[in-house]
């Protein structure tokens, strides 16, 4: 992933531990104390509450983005 400061994006990984569903999302502007991107996380255990929320980033501008 690239480190442009800005962008609003997200990505999802499947099967992380007992999380069926992950979605990390970057609203462009969030950072940790040594200037890297901070990532928040939303955590699914099934493909609607997931579908809403994916839905729901795509409305306020966020960009989906692959490895």
């Amino acid at each position: 992933m690239s480190n442009l400061t800005g962008t609003k994006r997200f990505h999802q990984t499947n099967n992380i531990g007992r999380a069926k569903y992950t979605v990390s999302f970057h609203d462009g502007q969030k950072t940790h104390s040594d200037g890297s991107l901070f990532f928040d996380i939303g955590i699914f255990r099934n493909l609607k509450e997931l579908g809403k929320f994916r839905q729901s980033l795509i409305e306020q501008g966020f960009k989906e983005v692959t490895a």
